[in-house]
Parts: structure tokens; sequence; C-alpha cells
């Protein structure tokens, strides 16, 4: 691993063009002023009824989705006009059989495992501490078929797109600015977790602690499937209890 810093401001070696990149991260960074702008956070504070929620619910879903998707267009188009890899290449979806589809479900199952297990241990940490661990938190849960499905395209959304963008995209031009794995991704997990503060600064550790897991994940296996798999499962969990309560 190289341990070398030497910043290249042109991205030489990177897989997209530096103006590409800079969009981008403008656009991540504006994230908590899109949800201001839409009133996406309403959700944290629904007026009576269940009517008025599910609609928070939907808004915050189709936000934070649309926002998702934008993100993952600008990435696509950068990488395809540069052209050094191709975005299956940047994925790593491997062609050698099914042997290495079963491998990348298998290290994804561990991966949400993992995650999991963060989670849980979060939870016990933030109580602990004072915490119930945000509004938003609580905000996420499922009361009726509408916001389980809306969660679960949400889920399934930031699964691809997350990983795509910040374990692939910005993981790779980050090593291209500054020639280090290390210090690549601990650039990637700053934009990645600060995109989270909505949650709360208490959140953030989790958030943190996840995206750690699966960048190394990622770099491990050299495939973001995995780490797809993982974060739209683990994501899709408060969808997946909702269906199976009406089981």
């Amino acid at each position: 691993m190289n341990t070398r810093i030497g910043f290249d401001w042109k991205l030489k070696e990177g897989i997209a063009s530096p103006l590409n990149f800079v969009v981008l991260l403008v656009l991540l960074l504006s994230f908590p002023f899109v949800l201001r702008a839409t009133s996406a956070l309403s959700v944290l504070a629904p007026g009576p009824g269940a009517q008025v929620l599910t609609t928070a619910v939907v808004r915050f879903c189709l936000v934070v989705g649309g926002f998702l998707w934008s993100c993952f267009a600008i990435a696509l188009v950068g990488v395809r006009r540069r052209g050094k890899v191709g975005a299956t290449q940047l994925i790593g979806i491997s062609r050698k059989g099914w042997q290495a589809v079963a491998r990348d479900v298998g290290v994804g199952a561990g991966t949400l495992l993992a995650m999991g297990v963060i989670g849980n241990l979060s939870n016990i940490w933030l109580v602990r501490f004072g915490s119930n661990g945000g509004d938003a938190y609580h905000a996420m849960l499922a009361h009726n078929y509408i916001e389980a499905f809306a969660f679960l395209l949400l889920a399934l959304t930031a699964g691809f797109v997350e990983e795509f963008v910040f374990r692939g995209y910005i993981q790779r031009q980050c090593q291209a600015l500054c020639g280090n794995i290390p210090v690549a991704s601990a650039l990637q997990l700053l934009v990645f977790t600060q995109g989270h503060l909505y949650q709360g600064w208490i959140r953030l550790v989790p958030v943190l602690l996840i995206g750690l897991v699966v960048t190394g994940v990622a770099l491990w296996r050299r495939s973001l499937v995995p780490g797809m798999i993982a974060h739209g499962l683990g994501d899709g969990l408060v969808a997946f209890s909702f269906f199976a309560s009406r089981l």
C-alpha cells in the first residue's frame, strides 16, 4: 500500500475530470440546504394525523432518492467522459461465474452482520450518554405499506448509489488526488459522514464506523458489490421489519 502523499490537482490518474469532481462535491455538500429548501425534514416534526406523517415520509424519500440519483448521474457522466474505467469495472462486477457471485453474497452477509453489531452497540452507547438516537432515527419507522415501500425504495437506492459514489467514484478520485489510499479513504469518509448531519451529531459515530467497514470491504475485495448488498439490506430493515410484522 502506498504511504506517500503527493497532491495532483489535475487528477491525471483520476477516473473523471477535476471539474466533474468539484461539481459532485459541491452538490454533496449542499445536501443539508436541499433538505431544508424542500421541507424534507418535516418528517422529524409531523403534524397530527397519520396522513400527514405519511406525506412527510414520502416527501423525504423522494427528495433524498432524487438527490442520490442526481449525484449518481454526475459521477457516471464523469466516468464515461474520462473513459479510463467503465461503470461495471468501477463497481467490480465479476464475470467469473456463480462462485464469485456466491462469494460476494457471503461477504455482503458478513458485512451486514458487522453493520448490525455496530448499530446495536451504538444504540447502547447512545442511551448511556443520555441520547435516544435523535428524532431522525425514530422518525424512520414505517407505519403503513406506503411508508414501508417508500423506505424500501430509498434503501435500495442508497445501497447502490452511495457505494458507487463514495466507495467507488470519490475513493478513486481522492486516491488520484493525493496518491495515498488511507488518506483518500479518510477524505471519502469525511464527505460520506457529513451527509448524515441531519440525524444529529451523535449519530455520526455509527455512520462513521459503518463507513469504515464498507470502505475496508471495498478495498479488500476490490468490489463494491458486497457493500451494496449490505448497505441496501441494512437500510431496508425498517421496511423488512414492517412487512414481517404483517405476516
